[in-house]
């Protein structure tokens, strides 16, 4: 069985000559930590901060390579209930923590954002 692909900025880079990390995806691996059965369900890619990120941009096009991002591994027939699914290249996916926590949520029986 395919698994959702989720795209996570790896922890630390630098920007401007400081060292960052991303929020959302810290976000993310915060709801990996709690939800560990997650790790399990789905396919973990850590790409750097530097744009193109060649891996998005080959699965879903120059316009669509914000970190995090979650690919669906089956096309979804609609937006979802809250409308955050978009398509690209005929595939389904979401962007940002919480749409991706609360699709998460509801896919695997688990706490959604507030």
């Amino acid at each position: 069985m395919a698994k959702d692909t989720l795209y996570l900025l790896k922890p630390h880079f630098e920007k401007d000559g400081v060292q960052r990390f991303c929020p959302d995806c810290a976000m993310m691996e915060g709801y990996l930590a709690t939800y560990p059965q997650l790790r399990e369900t789905l396919e973990i890619v850590r790409v750097d901060y530097v744009r193109p990120r060649a891996v998005l941009v080959e699965r879903l096009g120059e316009d669509h390579q914000n970190a995090p991002t979650l690919i669906l591994a089956q096309v979804a027939p609609d937006a979802g209930p809250h409308g955050e699914i978009q398509s690209a290249n005929g595939l389904s996916f979401l962007t940002d923590a919480r749409p991706i926590t609360r699709y998460l949520a509801a896919k695997h029986g688990l706490a959604a954002p507030l």
